[in-house]
């Protein structure tokens, strides 16, 4: 049955109508079952695979030149500099941290601090290459990383922030602008970048050779033996409060 301009026109007017009801009713999820952002950290690259990048020894020879300019900040030997950029050559760092969190690190930099983004003075190819340099400080497997979604409660993490690791990391996370001993943890420039994994796997087994010490309850010198729980109520706590 061929229907009328006029017919067509009411489909259309109803039709329309419906889809504005079902996005004011949330009927259309984004992203994760929440609705939020499709761009949710336990949906990031950073939790795929994560060995991408070949480190072969002409790479690491092409990234060793390539890193002198990043040594002003983070050391010669990626040890790092308080207050101006954190360590790259730890080994807890290098497990869990992926070829995609380094190289988007590189590539699009940390805003609000002084990681500029490296895309447009080096290549794709030079930003491998100083992947498989930083690779070079310490040849350690990658992590099993638990990359389910964060359940825990933000406002039971913001007690334990406060008090654990405000002193270190700052009352907003701001790091080295707030306090003198540890890196920025709030800003969305790293939570955007970094799974969910990656951080238990670092508040539970700190960051090796720095005062990143664990928070995991079977580490014998962890700083405060936190619980499963509390780890992800820390995690949704940064996760609310990214700024």
């Amino acid at each position: 049955m061929h229907k009328s301009p006029r017919q067509w026109g009411r489909l259309f007017g109803f039709g329309l109508a419906v889809v504005v009801s079902a996005l004011a009713l949330g009927t259309f999820a984004c992203g994760n079952e929440e609705g939020g952002s499709s761009g949710s950290a336990s949906e990031s690259p950073s939790s795929g695979e994560m060995r991408s990048v070949e480190v072969t020894e002409a790479k690491v020879d092409e990234g060793r030149g390539l890193f002198a300019t990043c040594a002003a900040c983070h050391g010669e030997e990626g040890e790092g500099k308080l207050g101006q950029g954190p360590q790259l050559n730890s080994e807890s760092f290098l497990a869990a941290a992926s070829d995609d969190f380094l190289t988007r690190t590189i590539s699009k930099g940390r805003a609000g601090t002084t990681m500029v983004a490296w895309e447009g003075t080096y290549s794709a190819q030079q930003i491998e290459a100083l992947v498989s340099y930083i690779r070079s400080f310490n040849d350690v497997e990658p992590a099993d990383l638990d990359e389910r979604a964060c359940e825990g409660d933000a406002a039971a993490g913001e007690e334990l922030y406060a008090s654990i690791c405000a002193g270190c990391h700052g009352r907003t996370g701001a790091g080295y602008q707030e306090t003198a001993n540890g890196i920025g943890i709030g800003r969305r420039g790293f939570l955007d970048v970094v799974s969910d994994g990656y951080l238990r796997y670092i508040i539970e087994h700190g960051k090796s050779d720095t005062g990143m010490r664990g928070f995991g309850g079977g580490d014998p010198v962890a700083v405060a033996n936190l619980t499963d729980e509390q780890i992800e109520n820390v995690i949704a706590y940064l996760r609310a409060n990214a700024w």
